[in-house]
């Protein structure tokens, strides 16, 4: 670092040039050019769905976009005649490919002739007919809860299409036919969710950057006060951040969820604190006398290497989720990990060729102490409990966290849709409603394939033992196949006779049946329950369908479900970030062992770096008992930005230690020094981390809070647990063993003399 210092400082041209040479890249991004190929940042990869959507889309069964209609009393001439006419209007748009509706359900005789069981509304028609009507299909099992809730208030239109940009168009539509009468009109399903987790992604973008910026600007003037010393401290976050969004264009990361949200706000956050470290050193430098150029020399060969050291094990902390499987979990990593590299080169750069300029020897500066450091003079105290009490917190360090990494043992993997959408939305609201009175929006189906040789009976039977499981789970909504279409047809028995299938209108055979492909599907209606519920569930499915394909050879018996997708992923990728969690925590402690050239110092850093983590984890067990993507990623993303307030106090207390101080002496300094500037940014990143609560998405929310915990909860890690530590591990003196100070002296008169 000294060497990088005399270079760039004493030529600060060369500095400049520099600069400009690693702002090319970042400009190559914003300029259009791309060295990866823009990958869609979806939980799940877009091959993985797209299977699943060709499978499904044999049927006609398929519900991306559900009409969620409320009103006390459907069977009224001038409401029927309203649903009539909406439904209509929908098949007539070009991208509907598929509408279901209670008004389509027929009632057929054995010549393939009938009528609706909802008659087309006219002057002629009656309220008895409609009254005989609502009684038949509250009792049909085509539509008791189905298309219409067993109270006959709530009516849905299931709605199949392939773009997410009609989902407005629908609701309009909807709308507009609707007007005239009192039936309220909310849409949903996964389409619907999908459309309004885009939009509230879009909405949250830029507002939670401002906020961000806006916060940082204001805590800015709070510390420092003079805007050149406010100038310094954010020129190299801010050109961190901008060089950070280029590299994200470059990589093709630029709109990955995480990324476009939270990578802004941690990449000034994290530059930001970096950058408080070096112009709090420079202030301190400078009001013990020395000169600009000697002030900014020497607090970048102070600050920098630690500094170094933290923007490594932080990159770590992010890198490690370059191993998950998932595009938006390693690009996230990625982005993240080149976002730290180049904000740490912005800092170290910008902010001393800023200091040793013109503006830079204009700061003012301020002979008595900052109210913080007057302050930290008042909190000593602390470190003279930590030191004489030194085991007993050790011990009390020790059992926290292993309690709270017990208590994270009991974290579920879990994933729903609710998760990743506003509560306050009409789709969620319209969701929930579903997940009420008609058995939810999800689906599950089971999918039959039979052999050429197969026989009717064979099928029928197959059939009918996937129905009696279904049946069997409370979980799960009534079964519903081929046999519940035939029992549109008036004949006895007519549900036990596969021949009438031929009978039904193809609308309607084509939902269950295809003859064609030799395929079948019973369909069943799920809440969002969430993965950690339903797995239990299809997993006894499963085992049981195992025996049904043992009893039938040549038949195929699979579940399909979109529930089963992202749980399968979910877990997977939970499992994945774990373990990167736990080998970068592996490399992060070798990594400092190597950079204090000391081993004890690695394992001394073990407990005030875990317990952040395992505290956020026991929090997270007990506010809500499950730990989802989002979570995972936040422990990953903390353990690298925990570390970097140890790394800072680690090193200065072995300086002070090089200079021959006891491990009382040199904990004081350090708390005074160091603790000034680990509170300010523990206090700005977990401000800043705290706009992304105000998002929209629970996702983020969520990620937020577990950060802005971990953050908290390293304070007194580092303040207290780890003082303590090292007090009872000090490691060797150098020089000389000065005399415990008084506790009436204050710690920064004796940093000043030194300096000076």
């Amino acid at each position: 670092m000294n060497f990088f210092t005399n270079i760039f400082l004493r030529h600060r041209a060369a500095g400049w040039l520099l600069v400009i040479v690693l702002s090319i890249p970042p400009l190559c991004g914003f300029v259009g050019y791309r060295i990866a190929e823009p990958l869609p940042a979806g939980w799940v990869s877009a091959e993985v769905i797209e299977e699943l959507r060709a499978t499904e889309r044999q049927f006609k069964s398929n519900i991306p976009v559900v009409l969620v209609l409320e009103s006390d009393n459907f069977f009224q001439k001038d409401r029927i005649s309203a649903l009539q006419t909406t439904a209509a209007a929908l098949r007539k748009m070009d991208a509907v490919q598929h509408l279901t509706w209670m008004g389509d359900i027929p009632a057929i005789n054995l010549r393939g002739n009938g009528r609706l069981l909802l008659p087309e509304v006219t002057n002629e028609t009656s309220e008895q007919e409609l009254a005989a009507a609502r009684q038949a299909l509250l009792k049909h099992p085509l539509a008791a809860e189905n298309l219409i809730s067993p109270d006959g208030r709530t009516v849905l239109m299931l709605i199949d299409v392939r773009q997410k940009k009609v989902v407005s168009d629908i609701r309009t539509v909807a709308k507009q036919s609707l007007q005239a009468t009192d039936i309220r009109v909310r849409i949903t399903g996964t389409l619907a969710l999908y459309d309004l987790h885009d939009r509230a992604l879009a909405g949250d973008h830029l507002r939670i950057q401002l906020l961000a910026y806006l916060l940082v600007g204001v805590l800015q003037m709070l510390i420092f006060r003079r805007p050149i010393a406010i100038v310094i401290a954010c020129s190299g976050p801010g050109v961190g951040v901008i060089w950070s969004l280029g590299w994200l264009k470059l990589i093709g990361q630029s709109e990955n969820e995480l990324a476009k949200i939270i990578l802004p706000v941690m990449i000034l956050m994290i530059g930001f604190t970096d950058g408080v470290h070096y112009v709090l050193r420079l202030k301190q430098l400078r009001v013990a006398g020395a000169s600009v150029f000697d002030a900014a020399h020497s607090a970048l060969t102070q600050t920098g290497p630690a500094c170094l050291l933290t923007s490594l094990t932080t990159a770590i902390g992010f890198g490690s989720l370059m191993l998950s499987q998932s595009d938006m979990i390693a690009g996230f990593g990625r982005g993240s990990a080149i976002g730290v590299i180049v904000t740490f080169l912005a800092v170290v750069l910008v902010s001393p060729l800023l200091a040793v300029s013109w503006p830079g020897r204009r700061m003012h500066i301020e002979e008595h102490p900052e109210p913080l450091a007057r302050l930290m003079n008042r909190l000593v105290a602390v470190i003279g409990f930590s030191s004489r009490n030194a085991r007993m917190v050790m011990i009390c360090g020790v059992l926290i966290t292993v309690g709270c990494l017990i208590t994270c043992t009991r974290l579920i993997p879990d994933e729903r849709v609710s998760d990743r959408i506003p509560h306050q939305s009409e789709e969620w609201q319209a969701m929930h409603h579903c997940d009420e009175n008609v058995g939810g929006i999800r689906s599950l189906k089971v999918m039959i394939r039979w052999p050429d040789k197969a026989s009717q009976s064979e099928i029928w039977s197959v059939v009918r033992q996937c129905e009696d499981l279904i049946s069997a789970q409370p979980l799960l909504g009534r079964p519903m196949s081929i046999r519940t279409a035939l029992t549109v047809i008036k004949a006895a028995d007519r549900h036990q006779k596969l021949i009438f299938a031929n009978r039904l209108p193809d609308s309607l055979k084509e939902q269950f049946y295809r003859p064609s492909i030799q395929s079948t599907v019973v369909v069943s209606r799920m809440q969002d329950l969430g993965f950690a519920t339903l797995n239990p569930v299809i997993n006894q499915l499963k085992s049981e369908l195992v025996h049904i394909e043992s009893s039938n050879p040549g038949f195929e018996v699979t579940i399909l479900s979109d529930v089963i997708l992202e749980g399968k992923i979910v877990s997977q990728m939970i499992v994945e970030m774990m373990q990167s969690l736990a080998m970068a925590a592996v490399i992060i402690f070798v990594v400092l062992a190597v950079s204090f050239r000391s081993w004890q110092i690695g394992l001394i850093s073990i407990i005030p770096n875990v317990m952040p983590l395992a505290v956020s984890g026991a929090v997270q067990y007990l506010t809500g008992g499950t730990l989802n993507i989002a979570g995972t990623c936040s422990f990953a993303i903390c353990l690298g930005i925990a570390v970097d307030d140890t790394i800072h106090y680690l090193h200065h207390f072995r300086k002070e230690r090089q200079c021959g101080h006891t491990a009382f002496v040199a904990n004081q300094n350090a708390f005074i020094t160091v603790g000034s500037a680990l509170m300010l940014t523990t206090v700005v990143m977990t401000a800043g981390l705290g706009t992304v609560l105000t998002s929209q998405l629970p996702t983020h929310v969520s990620f937020a809070a577990i950060a802005c915990i971990t953050l908290l909860a390293a304070l007194p890690a580092d303040l207290l647990f780890l003082p303590a530590l090292l007090t009872l591990f000090p490691g060797p003196e150098t020089k000389r063993n000065d005399q415990l100070q008084p506790h009436g002296s204050t710690v920064g008169e004796s940093l000043t003399e030194r300096t000076t």
